[in-house]
């Protein structure tokens, strides 16, 4: 069923140890090196057994990319090939609630925008709205913002976008048409539903949270994680909360909005709304200056003559460490707006309008929570961190406070690998040197483990190159961009362009791209560098080329596949540790030496291991690939801790020679 397919011994031996865990109800850690094909791997197996037995399962994923692929390919694939045999196996791609329109907020905005329309001239968004009411009168839209034929901004789309906040659910006038409530009852006919682990994430906390009662996903028996190595920072994000002046700003411009149309604007008395008003703009003005007083320029700033201000120096984030920071004024002016509003829902108003003033009562509420949580520093040091961060800039620029769990270990433990049969987790990056203790200490799993070597032959078509240059030897010293920048030029020549150049901060990639865009181009090279556009239009023009050259940042060194010749040689600037001033990253270094381990064995060498291998897998994609991964900083030949990491990469043949490049990406004889 699929032309020119080829044998792979490895792709078996993932699908039965993948079927044995289903059979079993055991969790499965199953690293699967590029080009065994471990999609196919699991869903094979997975699909017959959700056949097999009536039972469901989820596969999330963490790229769209490849929730594209599973749905528009290999499911389908998978389906056809099991048609004739087992049933139809039925499916979906489930998005969070922001991706789906919400009926009840479209109906009444553009109500709202049809009526203003008689008094001025339509502008950009009036535009957008007409257009997207035909759509909807269409009936061949599902609801999907990703899925229309145009743009909507994402302020506009802000506004009519399902919220869990502002859904009436079983109360709602267009409950029957609703978007999102059809996709979720189409959920529960199918067997495979394809989700992302944020959203994954998110169900679990809303189950968690709700004591069962509530969940955004049908039940189901097993679990496929693909790209695994990411359920450390995804489910830590779940329950990281946030609160600033963006959120306050919306909160405020919510409420006047909803209190200046009918029928509010009939029942409440104008002294009423210009109090109202009023207290919006001192308790933002509070807000503000708190945060002035939290922002990581000031409280760094302060550290300018201590011993410790180099090492924070130019940071964007501060921990914060003392209890009190925050005015006391502003959660109970938000705990008395919050009063106040729950009082409006004993007007005279319909059933929606006091549904919409109950969950804006909630909001103000739950602010008032998050702020008190701050101000306290509940489990600080222990089970939480806390921090102020600079988001944007110019005159976007704003100061966010947060916090977030020191570990998720525990908590999946509790509520996720005790509470689901089978969890298959797979990725082509989750062991270090073999072993797989790193991602079980992080997420508390008991499971089965196998390592499954990729088929390819990595020593002989590519070298992994570490020019052997003092230079190499001092990523932190302030020349070692210079020294980046003319060992690039060199390599670019080597490999007549078609290079990936992959750095660890933003502030090196700009300052290698500024000093060799003109140098490289004048060769005939074109160049693309991260944030000249989208992406996916960056990965478009760099295959299309053919021969360019491409300047890119985290979201280069995984998930992106160039196979052939556009891409035939991966140049990684630095190793890449994670940044160790981070405050969660202090945080989290403070409790494991506490509890006596060391942080950068600990976490930090197994971290930048996963992610190298990472960047290394960019290179080979097929098995007629060839070609070249250069790592220029050579702390991985002079420290200890580089044979441990080397251990890890790929076999490819090793070399100190640069002009060992241009014999590897040669054709072969």
């Amino acid at each position: 069923m699929i032309p020119g397919f080829e044998e792979r011994p490895q792709q078996r031996e993932m699908a039965l140890l993948v079927h044995d865990a289903l059979a079993q109800k055991k969790h499965l850690l199953v690293e699967a090196g590029t080009g065994v094909g471990k999609s196919l791997a699991y869903l094979l197996p997975v699909s017959c057994w959700c056949l097999t037995t009536g039972k469901r399962a989820v596969v999330s994923t963490y790229t769209v990319n490849l929730q594209q692929q599973l749905v528009n390919k290999d499911i389908p694939l998978v389906a056809q090939m099991l048609e004739g045999n087992l049933g139809t196996l039925n499916y979906a791609l489930f998005k969070g609630r922001g991706h789906y329109l919400c009926l009840r907020k479209w109906n009444r905005i553009y109500e709202e925008t049809l009526s203003r329309l008689q008094l001025v001239q339509a502008d950009e968004d009036d535009k957008i709205l007409e257009t997207l009411s035909q759509v909807i009168d269409d009936g061949s839209w599902d609801g999907d913002r990703d899925r229309l034929p145009f743009h909507i901004s994402n302020q506009l789309w802000s506004e009519l976008c399902s919220e869990s906040m502002r859904c009436m659910s079983g109360r709602c006038p267009f409950r029957e048409s609703c978007f999102y409530q059809r996709h979720r009852r189409y959920l529960e006919s199918c067997h495979l539903i394809v989700v992302n682990h944020a959203l994954f994430a998110a169900n679990l906390r809303i189950y968690d949270d709700t004591a069962g009662r509530t969940s955004l996903l049908p039940g189901y028996e097993a679990v496929v994680f693909d790209e695994a190595h990411h359920l450390d920072t995804v489910f830590r994000d779940s329950m990281t909360f946030n609160v600033g002046h963006n959120h306050l700003r919306r909160l405020s411009d919510d409420t006047l909005r909803f209190i200046s149309r009918d029928p509010l604007s009939q029942l409440i008395n104008p002294h009423e709304r210009s109090r109202v008003q009023s207290d919006l703009a001192h308790i933002l003005g509070l807000m503000d200056a708190a945060l002035a007083v939290l922002s990581p320029d000031l409280l760094y700033n302060e550290l300018r003559y201590s011993r410790s201000y180099s090492r924070y120096a130019g940071r964007d984030k501060y921990r914060l460490q003392q209890p009190g920071s925050i005015d006391d004024r502003i959660p109970e002016s938000l705990r008395n707006l919050s009063r106040v509003v729950a009082d409006w829902a004993s007007l005279d108003l319909s059933d929606e309008d006091r549904f919409d003033i109950n969950a804006l009562a909630r909001r103000y509420m739950e602010m008032a929570q998050v702020l008190d949580s701050l101000n306290a520093l509940e489990g600080d040091g222990d089970s939480y961190v806390y921090w102020s961060e600079i988001e944007g800039r110019g005159r976007n620029k704003h100061v966010t406070l947060s916090g977030a769990p020191l570990e998720i270990g525990p908590y999946l433990a509790e509520n996720l690998w005790t509470a689901v049969p089978t969890a298959i987790l797979t990725s082509a990056t989750l062991s270090t040197g073999g072993s797989f203790d790193y991602i079980r200490r992080q997420l508390e799993i008991e499971a089965e483990e196998a390592v499954i070597d990729s088929p390819f032959d990595y020593y002989n078509q590519a070298c992994l190159c570490i020019p052997k240059d003092d230079r190499g030897s001092q990523p932190n010293n302030p020349a070692y961009d210079d020294y980046v920048s003319e060992m690039v030029l060199e390599i670019v020549d080597l490999a007549q362009g078609r290079t990936f150049v992959l750095f660890t901060s933003k502030k090196s990639l700009q300052a290698v791209s500024s000093k060799l865009r003109d140098r490289i181009e004048q060769k005939g090279y074109p160049v693309f560098v991260q944030g000249d556009m989208p992406r996916q239009a960056l990965l478009r023009e760099f295959k299309q080329s053919g021969n360019a050259v491409l300047m890119g940042l985290d979201s280069f060194w995984e998930g992106v596949d160039v196979p052939g010749d556009a891409l035939s040689c991966v140049v990684l600037a630095k190793l890449p540790f994670p940044v160790p001033e981070d405050p969660v990253m202090e945080a989290r270094e403070t409790l494991w030496r506490a509890q006596g381990l060391n942080p950068f064995t600990h976490y930090s060498l197994p971290i930048a291991t996963l992610k190298l291998k990472q960047g290394f897998g960019r290179l080979i994609r097929s098995k007629a690939d060839r070609g070249a991964v250069v790592i220029l900083d050579t702390r991985i030949l002079t420290r200890q801790y580089g044979a441990s990491i080397l251990k890890s990469l790929p076999p490819a043949r090793l070399t100190n020679d640069l002009n060992d490049i241009a014999r590897a990406i040669a054709p072969a004889n």
